[in-house]
């Protein structure tokens, strides 16, 4: 599945958005759920539906034309998603009701078993609006991913068993609801099934543990070099809340194009460094210190690298190299 490039990136007038800014909030947080519905219906004609989390928003938007049939974005869906966007930033920048994160979830009333969700931190909005980030990292930023709607595959599996089990209806759906309908436990569980919202609290750990892992994916997307010599399978990232030591763990596999890179360690030291590279810049330019150390494993070979905060911020200074850090840990 494909996204066309810079359909979801909000256009020129977005920084407009920063007039709305005031004293008084233009939208109070006890109508914050009415007040996005009213924006998205009254300038652009979009029905949503709207759930406060904690302080996530979350935004379900049925699109009668969500994908074309290569699986690409229609001009007619980015346009509705970016509006919606622009609505909910628009409010979330003018209330009184701190939140966090927004949650946009869209899919093909056609395909309802195919998704697209789109995670956006607010302060990363100010950012931008503020120009102390520019728009291509912005864009980089947001978490965007198109998949089969995971709640919609377990009922699916979990039905197929009641059948053959000859459940009665009524049955099937209490435990159903008793057992497989609940709170998503993480990012990748999101979305929107049968009429009801599967959304969590999202964390900053968690956000920036699938950020970074998705910024991998775009290094080996657009690093031509790199992708030369290595070919990119996955690419994920948790956060372990241990209450003792918190870390930050990254999954990558990556497979050589050639064996002599494989057996000279080659592959292992770049996908090291990269994950490294790119987990030190993303904790960095958010500020955030809740963790003990972060864990990269090389799903190819098993190799894991234990790189603790201070060490994590040496490399970020260029006062320590891969190569004494891998000599010091693996």
């Amino acid at each position: 599945m494909k996204i066309r490039s810079g359909i979801l990136l909000l256009g020129a007038a977005f920084w407009l958005l920063a007039v709305t800014a005031g004293c008084q909030p233009t939208y109070p947080r006890t109508k914050i759920k009415e007040s996005i519905i009213r924006v998205c219906k009254s300038e652009y004609k979009i029905d949503v539906k709207v759930v406060a989390i904690g302080k996530t928003i979350a935004i379900y938007l049925p699109l009668p034309d969500l994908l074309d049939y290569t699986f690409a974005i229609t001009k007619a869906a980015g346009e509705k998603i970016n509006n919606v966007i622009l609505s909910v930033s628009r409010v979330a920048l003018s209330t009184d009701a701190q939140f966090d994160f927004y949650v946009i979830i869209a899919h093909d009333v056609r395909l309802p078993e195919i998704q697209i969700v789109i995670i956006k931190s607010v302060d990363d909005v100010k950012r931008l609006l503020l120009n102390d980030i520019s728009r291509g990292e912005y864009s980089n930023r947001m978490l965007v991913d198109i998949r089969m709607n995971p709640q919609a595959q377990k009922e699916h599996s979990i039905k197929e068993v009641f059948d053959k089990m000859n459940l009665d209806k009524k049955w099937q759906d209490q435990v159903m609801n008793d057992f497989f309908r609940s709170e998503p436990t993480g990012l990748g569980d999101i979305g929107y099934w049968n009429g009801r919202f599967y959304v969590k609290d999202i964390s900053m750990a968690e956000f920036l543990a699938e950020q970074v892992a998705n910024r991998v994916k775009i290094e080996f997307r657009d690093d031509k070099k790199l992708a030369e010599s290595l070919i990119l399978k996955s690419s994920k990232g948790v956060y372990r809340p241990r209450a003792r030591n918190r870390y930050f763990q990254f999954e990558v596999l990556a497979e050589p194009k050639s064996t002599e890179q494989q057996n000279s360690g080659k592959a292992a030291r770049t996908v090291f460094q990269l994950v490294l590279k790119t987990a030190s810049g993303v904790i960095h330019s958010y500020n955030f210190s809740d963790f003990g150390y972060i864990e990269v494993v090389n799903l190819l070979d098993g190799q894991k690298l234990r790189v603790s905060r201070d060490e994590m911020e040496a490399f970020r200074k260029n006062k320590m190299k891969i190569d004494d850090i891998l000599l010091k840990t693996i």
